[in-house]
């Protein structure tokens, strides 16, 4: 196979980096050029990124191996890990799946106004009250089940924070939906998944992931992202929340 032998050309230290990029990979599921600086307050290339473009066959190739497929989005600058047997997949709870879907739609509204970035900045109260006029979400929780998901999702590069020494929790705080969001949700699958997740016979739903260059969704899911257990949903409305 020519990825061994390209393996065995690496210097010892991109060996290292090589073996620390793919457990990144099956940690987090997804890679992001593009990523907010918190001290610097800028964006950063992210260095992990350019490491796996560069070795992207070699990574490609490895991975194949134990039926995984990484995928590449240039233009969004997004890398995504895909286990083709749907295995090694971690679950969210549904308020996260909630979330993580609300995001999406924040991200498709705001991309359509959008010229050269593929970023979104959103303050913690904008996406709670997104959730609420979804109308799913009737009943009061704490301000912070919203912070804790967004956390959660922020391990995954879907979404970051973007003041620094602000509490997770404040309402005014901001964070930036990243575009790694449009492969764990595509368009064409959130009224579908929305729908699951609706469904009030259903005491658990499977929640559909992106397609990664294949007609078969279901067959492509990421070993980190993207399947919901049952759960009770509960928020009240975001001026009761805030006090």
């Amino acid at each position: 196979m020519q990825w061994v032998q390209e393996y065995e050309r690496l210097t010892e230290r991109d060996k290292e980096e090589f073996a620390r990029i793919i457990n990144l990979l099956f940690d987090q599921t997804y890679l992001v050029r593009d990523l907010w600086d918190v001290g610097e307050k800028r964006m950063v290339t992210n260095r992990d990124y350019l490491f796996a473009e560069r070795l992207h066959p070699l990574l490609e190739g490895y991975l194949k191996l134990a039926g995984f497929q990484l995928q590449r989005d240039p233009r969004l600058g997004v890398m995504a890990l895909y286990n083709r047997f749907g295995r090694n997949r971690e679950r969210l709870d549904k308020y996260t799946t909630y979330v993580l879907i609300t995001l999406r739609l924040i991200y498709e509204e705001q991309m359509e106004r959008a010229a050269l970035r593929h970023e979104v900045i959103i303050p913690l109260r904008e996406i709670l009250v997104k959730l609420h006029t979804l109308g799913k979400i009737d009943r009061r929780v704490p301000v912070t089940q919203l912070s804790d998901a967004l956390s959660a999702l922020a391990r995954h590069q879907v979404v970051g924070r973007i003041d620094r020494g602000v509490p997770v929790h404040d309402l005014d705080g901001r964070w930036m939906i990243y575009p790694a969001v449009v492969l764990a949700v595509p368009v064409e699958r959130i009224q579908e998944w929305y729908e699951q997740l609706s469904a009030e016979d259903e005491d658990a739903a499977e929640v559909l992931t992106g397609d990664a260059s294949s007609s078969d969704a279901d067959a492509l899911r990421t070993p980190g992202a993207l399947e919901e257990v049952a759960a009770t949903v509960d928020v009240s409305d975001p001026e009761e929340v805030a006090e």
